[in-house]
């Protein structure tokens, strides 16, 4: 079974690490999840260090187990705090 491609921009911390665009190839039928576990493991972060980003495409939250689709552009955004 042929992998995907999508397309990702980040943000703070992975960006830092990984650059603010890059191309990840997943195996086809890869999840939102299988997505932040391989940016993860590229950036050498804790599985649980990501757990609050939120992945956004098309304007609107992706949920974890959904599918993604080759050639998706895709944002992964982390949480900022402060006051």
């Amino acid at each position: 079974m042929p992998g995907i491609t999508v397309q990702v921009r980040l943000t703070g911390t992975l960006a830092a690490r990984l650059g603010v665009r890059r191309a990840v190839t997943l195996d086809a039928g890869a999840t939102v999840d299988d997505l932040v576990a391989a940016l993860g493991r590229d950036g050498g972060f804790e599985p649980g260090v990501l757990r609050g980003l939120a992945v956004v495409a098309g304007g609107g939250r992706l949920e974890r187990g959904g599918a993604l689709a080759d050639g998706e552009e895709i944002d992964v955004l982390v949480p900022a705090a402060g006051g």
